[in-house]
């Protein structure tokens, strides 16, 4: 009998294995895909604008940058942007002989085809210029499947590099262009002239790039000069050209800030406290031809590393539009009574405001609490005034803001 019971009990473990056997999925997800958030930029609305924030400088693998067309879109809207312009480099990609060698077996001798650059920047030794070889207007054409398959709401504007010698001559952005590829010329005035014949705008990028200096030559004072250019770069990266500031001013030029990121922003911001380098563009809605006219107006304001750069009115109205401003209480009677004001920051940015030698942060919406008692000769008390010093305007100097009370 008991041996019967051992074999029933022996039977029944076999059973429970195989039938554990048979219930072995064939895929099990270790964890739930990860959501992607968007990181939320709020900024106010300044003098009935909108801030729209823009990356004006990126590159990808089709001319020296490290990631697609398409996921520079998806990058750009998780970084919180609205606006991103891919500006590839029209003469210089470096990427393009990786792929030529890659595809070499497509070839009837299985070689790869060889590199041959436009422009003055490389020209070949034998002194032919070959002009642009390759379709640079598909790399806008990705981008913008991209954007619409999607469905992501994000302006893309269609955007190049021109990149001539760096020391003569310089790097500069056309934007809002509508054939990358007849903007060619190997004098590059005239690649400029094509640039504004499509209605596009070319900013300076990166001025001091291999010259050590923002100053002008004699041929940037002659494209200057004749209107060529319509903005500067007066960020490129984390690299502020305060000088830059007083040359927008008075010549009239658009206020620009690019991050020209090669890698993946998550390489260089990912780790830091805040946001990628943009341009901020007050406009009343996101649209090229709203963006455009604002650019062209002037309206931007420059951000990089927690710091804005602009023309000092702009940046008052942007920390007046930015602070809630409230006289909470009173206190010490009518003669000797302090004031009280409590400041709410409504964006996203941190406001770093000093007074008679007093730092004070203010973090994105928190509260700060501040008291001003009566002047000693007059008995006035005064109001909130504050420098803000991670704001730069015009000759290396931070404004100082009057802040208005609700």
């Amino acid at each position: 009998m008991k041996k019967f019971l051992l074999i029933l009990a022996f039977a029944g473990v076999c059973s429970i294995a195989a039938n554990a056997q048979t219930k072995v999925p064939d895929t099990h997800r270790t964890c739930n895909f990860p959501k992607y958030n968007r990181t939320e930029i709020i900024l106010p609305k300044v003098n009935g604008f909108n801030c729209y924030k823009a990356d004006l400088h990126v590159h990808t693998i089709y001319s020296d940058g490290d990631i697609t067309p398409r996921q520079r879109v998806r990058e750009a809207w998780y970084d919180g942007l609205d606006i991103i312009a891919i500006t590839d480099h029209l003469e210089a990609r470096r990427y393009e002989q990786y792929m030529l060698n890659a595809h070499a077996p497509y070839n009837q001798d299985g070689k790869a085809y060889k590199y041959r650059p436009a422009g003055s920047a490389r020209m070949p030794k034998d002194g032919v210029d070959p002009g642009i070889t390759c379709d640079l207007n598909a790399t806008f054409e990705e981008a913008k499947e991209c954007v619409e398959k999607e469905n992501l709401p994000i302006l893309l504007i269609k955007g190049v590099e021109i990149s001539r010698n760096p020391v003569k001559e310089g790097h500069f952005n056309a934007l809002f262009v509508t054939d990358i590829m007849s903007l060619y010329n190997i004098d590059t005035k005239e690649t400029f002239r094509n640039v504004h014949k499509q209605g596009g705008i070319v900013i300076h990028n990166h001025p001091a790039y291999r010259r050590n200096t923002t100053d002008k030559n004699e041929w940037h004072e002659e494209v200057y000069k004749e209107g060529l250019i319509d903005g500067v770069e007066v960020v490129n990266g984390w690299t502020f050209y305060p000088k830059i500031v007083r040359r927008c001013i008075e010549e009239k030029l658009i206020m620009a800030g690019g991050s020209d990121t090669h890698r993946p922003t998550s390489d260089q911001y990912k780790n830091l406290d805040f946001f990628r380098t943009m341009t901020i563009i007050l406009a009343k809605e996101n649209t090229e031809k709203a963006i455009k006219e604002a650019l062209l107006k002037r309206r931007t304001l420059v951000y990089s590393g927690g710091q804005l750069m602009g023309e000092e009115k702009l940046l008052k109205a942007f920390v007046n539009a930015a602070v809630d401003c409230q006289l909470t209480s009173t206190e010490g009677g009518k003669k000797h009574n302090s004031h009280i004001y409590t400041l709410t920051n409504n964006s996203s940015i941190t406001l770093r405001l000093r007074r008679a030698g007093t730092i004070y942060e203010l973090e994105p919406f928190k509260v700060l609490t501040t008291s001003y008692t009566p002047n000693k000769n007059t008995g006035e008390v005064g109001r909130p005034k504050f420098t803000v010093e991670n704001m730069w305007h015009v000759d290396y100097k931070h404004p100082v803001v009057e802040l208005k009370i609700d």
